[in-house]
């Protein structure tokens, strides 16, 4: 059964809305708290990395982890194909030009060649006997001319007696009518003769500069052939080291196929992949060096390659002066690049704090050591080592330059010693 309830019995304002004010205070108290920046967090001085502001030269230089490579390799292909006869080296062995590497037998390319050297030589020795066959008639005309020559100034002798003694009425008109004409005749069939060989001498030698261009071609032909052949033994066409050789003594190689590779082991290049944030500042003919014992080793940048696959460009270096003895293809190398000359700037030592406050500030520590304040810097260039201040800090201060994760809300920092120090 349902009552009335009296004015004393009912909540008051205060009683009905009291958590609520409460929950709303404590809010209140905390973004105050927040926004305040006088937050405090204690943290253990040993578990962090505390680092000293330099001013020192920067090295605007980044890292670059290359590979070696010889610059002159050649990829061994069979010019012909064959069954592999006989091997004359192993892999890894160090070969000079011209050395044979291994043998093919090949018998259908051997019979090819026999008989097309017959045919050729065949071709070869017709075209001779038409060379010698021309050198003969030409002599023989040769010596039709000279006995024309010499009958036609006997002519002319006779001619010439046969005149004075006709004057001298010695000799009948017919006679010297006689004599007359066969000198002439004589003289004209000399001409005809000498303009005959003329000509057929031109014709001569065209025809004998063709057979001569017939026979050097043929020859070219022959030869080529047997160079086919002679390539049956593979031989090495650089000097260098023979880092692989696939073929077995048996195996068929057809013609075109890899057998191997041969890698000149005086000269070498490096390879690496840069970022493509760097792009536009690395160029041809910058200089590069790595360490090794107690010896730098100096490179020029020799090639740029702009294309970008997986968000990097590759690049070429060249040993500036001497290379490395102990080089081999495929070492990797801790190279640096430098991009641009050194130069005199306030440093810090890189550090995890750079990824957890985007290098837009970091902690400072107190003249004491034992308090860390935030504070807003401008930081620029980096090297594997190092990152330039450009605004914020000052030489000799110190700054916190491990990882910002566990307290990176806050804005102080008081730095404890371990309770069992």
């Amino acid at each position: 059964m349902d009552r009335e309830i009296s004015k004393a019995e009912r909540p008051n304002l205060w009683q009905k809305y009291r958590w609520y004010f409460l929950i709303g205070m404590a809010g209140l108290l905390g973004l105050i708290y927040l926004l305040s920046g006088e937050r405090t967090y204690s943290v253990s001085k040993e578990r962090l990395r505390i680092t000293e502001v330099e001013q020192a030269v920067f090295e605007d230089v980044i890292s670059l982890q290359a590979q070696v490579s010889p610059e002159v390799s050649f990829s061994l292909d069979a010019v012909e194909g064959g069954t592999v006869q006989q091997l004359f080296v192993e892999a890894g062995q160090e070969l000079i030009k011209g050395q044979p590497l291994l043998k093919l037998a090949n018998t259908t390319l051997m019979l090819d060649f026999m008989n097309r050297e017959t045919q050729i030589v065949e071709q070869i020795n017709n075209l001779r006997n038409t060379r010698m066959t021309l050198a003969l008639n030409e002599r023989q005309l040769q010596e039709q001319i000279l006995d024309l020559r010499f009958e036609q100034e006997r002519a002319s002798r006779q001619f010439s007696i046969d005149t004075s003694l006709f004057k001298d009425s010695v000799i009948a008109i017919q006679e010297f009518q006689d004599s007359k004409a066969r000198f002439k005749y004589l003289q004209k069939k000399r001409q005809l003769l000498e303009a005959n060989y003329e000509q057929n001498k031109y014709y001569r030698s065209q025809q004998l500069a063709a057979l001569d261009r017939s026979i050097e071609m043929m020859e070219r032909n022959l030869n080529a052939i047997r160079k086919n052949l002679e390539n049956l033994e593979v031989k090495a066409p650089i000097s260098g080291q023979l880092t692989t050789l696939r073929p077995e003594v048996g195996q068929s190689i057809s013609r075109g196929e890899n057998i191997g590779r041969i890698e000149d082991l005086n000269s070498f290049i490096l390879t690496a992949n840069v970022d493509e944030h760097y792009l536009s500042r690395v160029k041809q003919g910058q200089m590069a060096f790595y360490e090794a014992g107690a010896h730098r080793w100096k490179l020029r940048l020799s090639k740029v390659y702009p294309q970008v696959s997986n968000n990097q460009f590759s690049v070429e270096f060249e040993y500036q002066d001497t290379v490395p003895a102990n080089l081999r293809s495929g070492q990797g190398l801790n190279l640096r690049l430098a991009l641009s000359e050194s130069e005199d700037a306030i440093l810090v030592q890189r550090g995890a704090f750079y990824s957890s406050s985007g290098g837009n500030w970091v902690f400072v520590l107190s003249a004491d050591g034992n308090r860390a304040f935030r504070r807003t810097v401008d930081l620029g260039r980096q090297n594997p080592d190092y990152i330039e201040v450009l605004s914020g800090l000052e030489p000799g201060e110190r700054i916190i330059s491990s990882s910002y994760e566990s307290f990176k809300e806050f804005f102080e920092l008081e730095l404890k010693m371990d309770s069992n120090e």
